[in-house]
């Protein structure tokens, strides 16, 4: 009775678990806006730019050949913007839902990497990654709110999670059935859409593989077929997004030189320090703590830590790649975090079962983790609620001057911000130049010639 009771209570916490981490997402979602490339992912894409024969996407038959022009002219990235214009297809409603449901797969997707047996998963270990997924991850407005930035990152984030879940599933169980025939076939169009999904995630997982088969092989343990095939349809799908008219113009249009590259260097240490310095904090704690532990013990303290620091090197793959990229964005760090909070997570169960006490430190970082994430909560929720606002009174009032008669919309400008929670920090918006791009694709969303930022 006693171990039904505790069943129910564990599906019952779940359940809550899940319930108030979709709840507060869809909140937020709700109040995030369209910005940015947003608007213009409405259209059949034709250009940057809108031009005479610019259209709206007519529906799901449209997405292929506006994909095509995306392809060649602008980046490789099928799999999500194939997601982006699916999206712009229905009343944002739909992606809100989804966007939250992908929030809590995600969550899912990093607890069987930290927790593989099922039984021995906990509730409250779920609502702890929620709680770091929302104090961690990079620029929260841009990879996990925003229309855009959310299909490229937090969905392309499930996409690589999901495809390296077989060889996670063999390095823990080794269980036989990993080497079918069938698994190795399902494994090529799921490492094509992984190896296209981004530039540094798809290198980082195929990465991550490269060294899972390198250590079963040094192991002179059986490789399972799927491995194989899995890591060489990743790398294909990285030569289809690599490898495009856009992407040779985008590399060759800043010079190779040693500004440049000094450049580049100081967005990686800068993103960095703000998005995984912390997280790497904890690690190393871990790390110190477990191999005091195990010398104390006289037992052997490397082993345990070998498959954690592969998602480690992963990770700090995927930032270093982004060296070679003209264009360097903080969002892009969701993946070094994703593999840090698995390294992390991995290496405090691994002390828990072998017997280090560790109960103090779990709980000095829950307080403090909660007290975090409950701080960013309400300071993020003011000023997304309050954009969200400004932006409802610009659309209000381009409605009402189109009823007049006046084609040529002057909207108030919003209020600049610097939280990271909320989608317009630093992100293209309503300008005094109706000549901007972005006001040019607003303009055209709602039906008025020109639109025009004035100070409110």
């Amino acid at each position: 009775m006693a171990e039904n009771h505790n069943k129910r209570r564990e599906v019952l916490l779940y359940l809550l678990i899940c319930a108030v981490a979709f709840g507060v997402m869809l909140l937020l979602n709700q109040r995030t806006v369209y910005t940015a490339d947003d608007y213009m992912y409405h259209f059949f894409w034709e250009g940057a730019r809108p031009g005479p024969t610019t259209r709206l996407l007519s529906g799901i038959s449209d997405i292929p050949g506006s994909l095509w022009n995306h392809y060649l002219g602008f980046n490789g990235r099928v799999v999500s913007h194939a997601l982006v214009m699916f999206f712009m297809l229905f009343d944002k409603m739909v992606f809100n839902i989804c966007n939250s449901l992908m929030f809590l797969a995600v969550g899912w997707l990093l607890l069987l990497y930290i927790e593989a047996d099922p039984v021995k998963r906990k509730s409250w270990q779920l609502g702890v990654i929620y709680l770091a997924m929302w104090t961690f991850f990079p620029h929260f407005g841009w990879s996990v709110l925003w229309v855009s930035g959310s299909c490229n990152y937090l969905w392309m984030n499930a996409l690589i999670l999901a495809f390296f879940l077989p060889y996670h599933r063999y390095e823990r169980t080794g269980k036989a059935e990993g080497r079918g025939i069938w698994k190795a076939v399902l494994m090529v169009p799921l490492g094509l859409l992984a190896g296209a999904s981004s530039e540094n995630g798809g290198g980082a997982i195929g990465l991550l593989a490269a060294l899972f088969v390198f250590h079963w092989f040094w192991n002179k343990e059986k490789i399972p077929a799927f491995a194989y095939t899995g890591i060489l349809s990743v790398a294909a799908g990285m030569g289809i997004l690599l490898f495009t008219p856009s992407s040779h113009s985008r590399m060759v249009s800043e010079p190779f030189t040693i500004g440049v590259y000094l450049k580049r260097i100081r967005e990686v240490v800068g993103f960095s320090y703000h998005y995984i310095l912390p997280l790497l904090v904890v690690l190393l704690v871990e790390v110190f703590f477990r191999v005091r532990y195990q010398k104390r013990r006289g037992e052997p303290w490397a082993p345990g830590l070998l498959v954690p620091f592969y998602y480690c090197l992963s990770g700090a793959a995927s930032v270093l790649v982004l060296l070679a990229s003209p264009i360097i964005s903080g969002k892009s760090w969701i993946f070094a975090v994703s593999f840090l909070l698995i390294a992390i997570g991995q290496i405090a169960l691994l002390m828990e079962k072998e017997g280090c006490e560790i109960r103090k430190g779990k709980r000095f970082f829950l307080g403090l983790l909660v007290l975090l994430a409950v701080g960013k909560f309400v300071l993020a929720f003011g000023d997304i609620s309050r954009t969200y606002r400004e932006v409802q009174g610009q659309i209000q009032s381009i409605e009402e001057q189109k009823d007049q008669g006046i084609m040529d919309a002057e909207v108030p400008l919003l209020t600049p911000t610097e939280n990271t929670y909320n989608v317009i920090r630093h992100s293209p918006n309503v300008s005094k130049d109706k000549e901007n791009w972005f006001n040019q694709w607003m303009a055209l969303y709602y039906g008025v010639d020109s639109i025009t930022g004035v100070e409110p």
